[in-house]
């Protein structure tokens, strides 16, 4: 399924992340929605390892993969 940030236009290298049935995507840039279309089913159909990194809170894991909006560029306009 194509995925598409609504305000940055960003297309690619997302954060998923699965709360209770509900999964939310986050771009580098920091923008974070929920995503109707991705099932928990789905998220754990990509889990390719179970034994991934843990975080104790959310803040921690976006900061430590880059999701905290560091590496979003300044766009035009």
């Amino acid at each position: 399924m194509p995925v598409v940030c609504s305000l940055c236009r960003a297309r690619r290298d997302w954060l998923l992340i699965n709360h209770g049935r509900r999964v939310w995507v986050r771009c580098r840039a920091g923008h974070e929605w929920l995503e109707p279309e991705i099932t928990r089913k789905d998220f754990d159909a990509m889990l390719a390892d179970p034994s991934w990194t843990y975080y104790p809170t959310f803040e921690q894991a976006r900061i430590a993969l880059g999701f905290d909006g560091t590496f979003c560029r300044a766009l035009p306009g």
